[in-house]
């Protein structure tokens, strides 16, 4: 499973056939499993990923609501960027690999505002450093919805 960012306009793109060249995300890598350690069991390093993406939203979609699609992939569709956080980069994505969604509970919406802020254009291990995303991760759950329920998110 593979986690991307993406802003409501894009992921309805890729639902009626628009897809972009390429989307960073992130999935369970060797680099990531390699930083968990030799116990993490596969449900807590996809958990990581999500939580990892859910900080690259910030990153790479400021001011914007963190919306992640969850997409199931061909390991050939994946480049691993080899980054202890899972970061890859997904080419060749269709609406119908995607088996959910995650966004903000409604609570989430000003904090995550502050953390995008504090963290646009910063790296992936400078945005979890900061104290917003760290409060973001700490405090509040990105929700999941169905594929079908995407225009029910739409901001």
């Amino acid at each position: 499973m593979v986690f991307i960012p993406m802003v409501w306009d894009e992921a309805a793109e890729l639902r009626s056939g628009i897809a972009a060249d390429h989307y960073r995300g992130c999935a369970v890598t060797q680099s990531l499993l390699a930083s968990m350690g030799a116990d993490t069991s596969g449900e807590e390093a996809e958990y990581a990923a999500l939580s990892y993406a859910g900080v690259l939203a910030l990153v790479l979609k400021p001011g914007s609501a963190r919306l992640l699609v969850a997409a199931e992939v061909q390991p050939g569709q994946l480049t691993d960027l080899c980054e202890p956080h899972g970061e890859v980069e997904l080419r060749g994505l269709r609406w119908p690999q995607v088996r959910a969604l995650f966004a903000d509970e409604p609570a989430a919406t000003e904090p995550a505002r502050l953390a995008s802020e504090a963290v646009t254009g910063q790296s992936m291990a400078g945005a979890l450093a900061a104290p917003e995303a760290g409060l973001l991760l700490d405090e509040y759950d990105l929700l999941w919805f169905a594929p079908e329920e995407l225009n029910q998110l739409q901001c």
